[in-house]
């Protein structure tokens, strides 16, 4: 993503927390290559996240599925902070003249304080609670079946996707069993996250070099 770009959605990521209010989290998500990063976060208290933190599972399964290049956005999908929060997301994709998915421009709503008005609301006429929160219909595009998890850390997304059975520290790790994690990992896109390499090199008991080299090896395979 260009600087200008750059400029122009980090100013309406800061416009549209504002705008909107406390109970919106914005996230403003740039994609370059093998520097996946946050570069501004408006009302972070709502997930409990900083610029620091990685890009999350969900997102890195958006990148990989290709949706940018069929649809503009996703809506009302679910969201979930670390200590259990529920929330409700939706993801706008930036683009670049040919189509290339350059960042995601990510809204996080903070609905609890509605659910527990509805609750009590239902609680004065004694009507019982509704059992959960259903989205409205919509033509929209939406990602209803799956839940973002809002994660901290890198090591999060990564036991998401390797067993952590195998990265139990007492487990010795052949070299083609850490190959294959790296295959794993590779493919669903981690590596392309700030700090990703560093992080899996400590995670594996290895050097950073050997996680480029089994980078490069599954890459070439």
């Amino acid at each position: 993503m260009d600087n200008e770009k750059l400029q122009l959605y980090t100013s309406l990521s800061h416009f549209l927390g504002k705008t909107l209010g406390h109970q919106y989290e914005i996230v403003l998500h740039v994609l370059d290559s093998g520097n996946f990063h946050i570069a501004t976060i408006e009302n972070s208290h709502v997930s409990g996240r900083t610029i620091h933190s990685p890009i999350t599972g969900f997102a890195l399964e958006l990148i990989q599925s290709k949706k940018h290049k069929v649809q503009d956005y996703v809506l009302n999908y679910k969201s979930q902070t670390i200590n259990g929060k529920q929330l409700k997301g939706s993801t706008f994709f930036i683009k670049g003249k040919n189509g290339e998915l350059e960042g995601m421009l990510c809204i996080n709503q903070d609905t609890s304080r509605y659910e527990e008005l509805s609750r009590d609301i239902l609680a004065l006429a004694n009507l019982a609670p509704f059992p959960s929160t259903t989205l409205l219909p919509s033509d929209e595009p939406q990602s209803t079946d799956l839940v973002e998890i809002l994660d901290e850390s890198i090591e999060g997304i990564v036991y998401s996707i390797v067993s952590p059975d195998l990265l139990d520290q007492k487990v010795l790790l052949s070299k083609e069993l850490k190959v294959e994690i790296v295959r794993n990992l590779n493919e669903r896109g981690v590596f392309q996250i700030k700090g990703a390499v560093a992080r899996v090199s400590e995670i594996l008991h290895i050097s950073e070099p050997s996680v480029y080299r089994y980078i490069k090896m599954v890459e070439n395979s």
